[in-house]
């Protein structure tokens, strides 16, 4: 998460805007997520899109990797009815260029139309991984 709100403040010419879809029930705990860092940091900058950046800035570079686990994903989600909405958020380079080529990659491997599967499952990742952590503390200063 520090390296993502980093990047965004350091490099933010270099975020671009991209859109996404994500599961309802994961962008209800990433949102339940962002308000309680929010308080444990006292930082009200952090934006959803940092988490979405820090989420894809995680994910396997293999798409073989991506989509086995988006089935795992999409199979937990079989019976959730909920629609997704479409959102933007702005993210770093190397998440934007992940983007901007998922959906042929998926086609191409097959697995079309699910991109929404593998950043849900990015996502989902990434909130395991900031629970097991606790709450998000601010980073110490750097003395020089």
């Amino acid at each position: 998460m520090h390296e993502s709100f980093a990047d965004a403040k350091l490099r933010s010419a270099r975020w671009k805007s991209h859109g996404f879809r994500i599961s309802p029930e994961v962008l209800g705990n990433l949102k339940e997520r962002l308000n309680a860092d929010r308080r444990s940091t006292g930082n009200s900058g952090l934006a959803l899109g940092h988490y979405v950046d820090a989420a894809l800035r995680h994910l396997p570079k293999a798409v073989e990797d991506q989509i086995e686990m988006a089935a795992a994903f999409e199979a937990k989600q079989l019976w959730d009815q909920e629609r997704t909405q479409p959102s933007n958020y702005r993210v770093g380079e190397s998440a934007y260029l992940l983007m901007s080529t998922l959906k042929l990659a998926l086609q191409e491997a097959d697995f079309g139309r699910r991109g929404t599967y593998v950043v849900s499952a990015a996502i989902e990742r990434l909130l395991a991984s900031l629970a097991a952590e606790g709450p998000l503390r601010r980073p110490d200063r750097q003395r020089s």
